[in-house]
């Protein structure tokens, strides 16, 4: 239908995919659907139920986008039209824009001295291959004196779904116990090597932004996010803990939170950070993650989500004049004290029925983590805090119960509660 009558009703096949995707909220109008699929594929399907082909369908030249140019209705392709405002990877692209590239990821110039990290992994995933490609970027950025960096991706669906489960599960299997040390240790001086690069670092997360995925963006200097936003760390659901500086980070922002305030009881921040990561809580849009501390006061929203990027560059160039990278914290930890309080809290879940064996002993290494260890009230670094995360990571991922839900997980698209 679409084939036969777009050419009737509108001046191009852009103005009828712009007009499914911002009057009825699809994620790609039908011409781009058609190229997902393939023209192929599509030609196909008109034989296989003996119809003719439509005559826009012949014209095409494999797929109706094609280098940054779109097919008109007279058979030619035409450049597709800039809106003022819109920043296109696909044109950047096509245009040569791309810096650094490997198959999990690339570096492209936004123009006037800022760069962008893009994820190419199915679902964005963060793996191996991501994290050399974030250490060689920023390495890139900093060498050839770009003023700073983005993170984003044009994907429907996901900013980031977060770590590669599969890659994890099957490293477990094999027993690579020591690479799965030095994948977590790498994935924290990440995190680490976000925040302290010596220009700014803008994250634009969107849609899905889950696991590592959230951790990067906790780890940005600002975040530009758009309104449509599912960010949480959800390590919990699949029997583990954020390790990638998540734990650390939610402790360290509510801490900072409550430090006005002298009469404020500092267990209120850990015991914040306890909720939000052990019940794996999800926002439903940007604002309710400013609302969880997920993002800050600072951070921007967008509405539209095809002004992202260019958003997110603006805030970059906001950010560079006079930028200097925050220098390493001390965080107060509560030790011992904290720990009692929420192991209570944890077998009284437990007592109540609410939560499985394994659940509780999930709570109870992220309670381990948020406290720093057993000991007294005392502040550490943000490396004694990772550490902590890490050890407690790696004892999760090698329990029988933790495995079964990240195969679970990965076969179903589901939570298992065992």
């Amino acid at each position: 239908y679409t084939l036969e009558k777009a050419p009737e009703i509108a001046y191009d096949l852009v103005a009828v995919d712009q007009a499914l995707e911002w009057g009825f909220g699809w994620e790609e109008g039908p011409f781009k659907n058609m190229d997902a699929v393939g023209l192929a594929r599509v030609e196909a399907l008109f034989a296989e139920h003996g119809l003719k082909a439509p005559e826009l369908l012949k014209k095409a030249q494999g797929a109706f986008y094609k280098g940054g140019a779109y097919l008109g209705f007279d058979g030619a392709y035409h450049p597709l039209p800039q809106r003022e405002g819109v920043i296109s990877l696909k044109a950047l692209k096509s245009e040569g824009k791309t810096l650094l590239e490997s198959k999990e990821a690339a570096l492209l110039d936004l123009g006037d001295g800022v760069a962008l990290l893009e994820f190419r992994t199915k679902m964005n995933a963060i793996g191996e291959g991501v994290l050399r490609m974030l250490q060689k970027s920023l390495e890139y950025v900093e060498e050839k004196g770009y003023v700073g960096l983005v993170i984003g991706n044009e994907d429907p669906r996901a900013f980031s779904a977060g770590a590669n489960l599969a890659l994890l599960l099957a490293q477990v299997q094999e027993g690579n116990w020591d690479e799965l040390d030095l994948g977590v240790r790498l994935f924290q001086k990440a995190s680490l090597s976000l925040r302290y690069s010596p220009f700014p670092v803008v994250a634009a997360p969107f849609g899905l932004t889950l696991g590592g995925g959230a951790e990067f963006t906790l780890h940005a200097d600002r975040v530009q996010a758009h309104a449509e936003l599912y960010m949480g760390l959800v390590e919990a659901g699949v029997g583990l803990l954020p390790a990638g500086g998540g734990t650390k980070e939610m402790l360290l922002r509510f801490t900072e939170e409550l430090s006005p305030y002298e009469e404020a009881d500092p267990f209120e921040a850990v015991k914040r950070a306890f909720g939000l990561i052990a019940m794996a809580r999800t926002s439903t849009s940007a604002l309710e993650a400013q609302k969880m501390g997920f993002l800050r006061d600072g951070d921007g929203i967008s509405m539209n989500r095809d002004f992202l990027i260019a958003d997110a560059k603006r805030r970059v160039l906001e950010l560079a004049p006079d930028y200097r990278p925050p220098l390493p914290p001390r965080i107060r930890v509560l030790g011992s004290e904290a720990l009692g309080n929420l192991r209570y809290a944890v077998w009284s879940f437990r007592e109540a029925g609410e939560i499985t064996d394994h659940d509780v002993k999930i709570g109870l290494e992220i309670a381990y983590v948020l406290s720093g260890g057993e000991g007294p009230a005392r502040e550490v670094s943000e490396w004694d805090l990772l550490d902590l995360e890490r050890e407690a990571f790696l004892k999760l991922l090698g329990t029988r119960k933790t495995q079964e839900r990240i195969a679970y997980t990965l076969k179903t698209g589901k939570p298992l509660r065992n």
